[in-house]
C-alpha cells in the first residue's frame, strides 16, 4: 500500500508539469486530480485502519454469540475481559489548613536542647529622684532566664504490601515524603495549639495561660468579648493575631446584640480582624465553651518557640516472614511558649 501511496504521489506532482508544457489540456488534467485524490484518500484509509491500535475495551466474545444471545434474550458478560483504567495520580483526603504552623518562631538544627535567653520580669518602673540625689536603689525586679526546648522524636510507622509496591501503577515510594509531611504537619499543628506540656507533648497556646480576659456574661462569647480581647493584646503590640475555633466563631457572628457590636461583626465578616488584630480560624483550636473554658488567644508569632531538630527521616524495614516494607518516618521536635505573660486568653464563666 506505501508503494501504491507513493506513485500517486508522483503522478499528482507530475500533472501540474504536463499542464505546464501543453502535453496536457486543463480540464483533462483536473479530471484525472479528482480519481488520484479518491485513490490516495482510500488508500491512506486503508493504511490507517491497518495501523490501528487495539481498542483497550475489546471484548473477547465473538459476534456470533452477541447475534445468539440477543435471539435467545441472554446476558454476555464480560466476565473480567474488560479493560481498565488505573489512575496514576494517588488521591488523598483533605486535611484541615495548618496555617497556624505559619506564626511560630523556629530554631533549626541538630541540637540535643535549645536555651532560649528570656529577660522576665522586665525592669521595674523608673522612680523620680530629686537633683544630687543618692543611696538610689539598684534593681531588684529583672531577671535574666531560660527556656529550654528539648526536641523528642515523632514516629509513624506506615505498613505498605509488596504488590501495592512493584504492581501498583502509582509510583507508591515517591509519594510517600508528602504523605507523612502532611501527617507531621496535622500533629505539629495540633501540639502546638493544644498539647498539654506534660510527658513528651508541647506546650500549646491554648493551656494553662496566666493572663486571662474574662468573658462579661456566661454562656458562648460574644462580639465584645473578642473586642475586649483584641484591645488588651494591643496595649502591648501591634503585631498579634487571635486564634480560635471556626465553631466558636460561627457562635460569635450569632451574637444578635445591636450598636457598636454589629460594626465589630461586620469588620470581622469582611477582614477577618477585630480592632485591626488579625483572627485567624482553625480546626485544631478547642472549640469547647463550658465555664472555664479559653475560647481565644492572642499572642505574637515570634513569642512561640518551635524547635525542629531534623527533617522528616524516612526508612524502609523489612520483617522476616512478611511480604510488607514497614516505612518508619521520624521527625524530632518540640514546642513551647517562650513567654507565658505575652500570651492572653479569652475564657468563658
Amino acid at each position: 500500500m506505501n508503494e501504491q501511496l507513493m506513485k500517486i504521489n508522483i503522478e499528482l506532482r507530475s500533472l501540474s508539469e504536463k499542464v505546464a508544457d501543453g502535453s496536457l489540456k486543463a480540464e483533462d488534467a483536473k479530471n484525472q486530480l479528482e480519481a488520484l485524490k479518491v485513490q490516495k484518500r482510500e488508500i491512506e484509509q486503508s493504511i490507517a485502519q491497518a495501523n490501528a491500535p487495539i481498542d483497550k475495551e475489546e471484548r473477547s466474545v465473538a459476534l456470533a454469540d452477541v447475534r445468539n444471545a440477543m435471539v435467545e434474550k441472554r446476558a454476555i458478560t464480560l466476565n473480567g475481559t474488560g479493560a481498565i483504567n488505573q489512575i496514576t495520580e494517588l488521591a488523598k483526603e483533605l486535611s484541615r489548613k495548618r496555617e497556624i504552623l505559619n506564626h511560630v518562631t523556629y530554631f533549626y538544627g541538630p541540637n540535643a536542647g535549645t536555651n532560649i535567653p528570656v529577660l522576665s520580669p522586665s525592669l521595674a518602673t523608673p522612680g523620680a529622684f530629686a537633683e544630687g540625689a543618692t543611696g538610689i536603689p539598684n534593681d531588684t525586679q529583672a531577671a535574666l532566664g531560660v527556656r529550654q526546648l528539648t526536641p523528642h522524636a515523632f514516629v509513624s510507622i506506615l505498613p505498605v504490601s509488596a504488590e501495592t509496591l512493584q504492581l501498583g501503577s502509582v509510583n507508591f515510594e515517591s509519594e510517600l515524603p508528602a504523605i507523612f509531611a502532611e501527617a507531621f504537619a496535622e500533629g505539629f499543628a495540633s501540639q502546638v495549639l493544644t498539647g498539654n506540656g506534660t510527658g513528651l507533648n508541647f506546650q500549646g497556646i491554648f493551656t494553662g495561660n496566666t493572663n486571662t480576659v474574662n468573658c462579661a456574661m456566661a454562656g458562648p462569647p460574644r462580639v465584645m468579648d473578642l473586642v475586649s480581647l483584641a484591645l488588651t493584646v494591643k496595649d502591648h503590640t501591634d503585631d498579634a493575631i487571635i486564634v480560635m475555633h471556626p465553631s466558636v466563631y460561627s457562635g460569635i457572628m450569632g451574637d444578635t446584640t445591636t450598636g457598636v457590636a454589629e460594626m465589630y461583626k461586620e469588620e470581622l465578616i469582611r477582614t477577618k480582624t477585630v480592632e485591626g488584630v488579625r483572627v485567624l480560624l482553625t480546626g485544631f483550636a478547642p472549640n469547647s465553651v463550658v465555664s472555664g473554658s479559653a475560647v481565644a488567644v492572642a499572642f505574637r508569632a515570634r513569642d512561640y518557640a518551635f524547635g525542629l531538630a531534623s527533617e522528616i527521616q524516612i526508612e524502609p524495614i523489612k520483617v522476616l516472614g512478611s511480604t510488607q516494607t514497614f516505612f518508619q518516618a521520624m521527625v524530632f521536635g518540640n514546642g513551647r511558649r517562650i513567654l507565658d505573660t505575652n500570651f492572653w486568653a479569652l475564657q468563658t464563666i
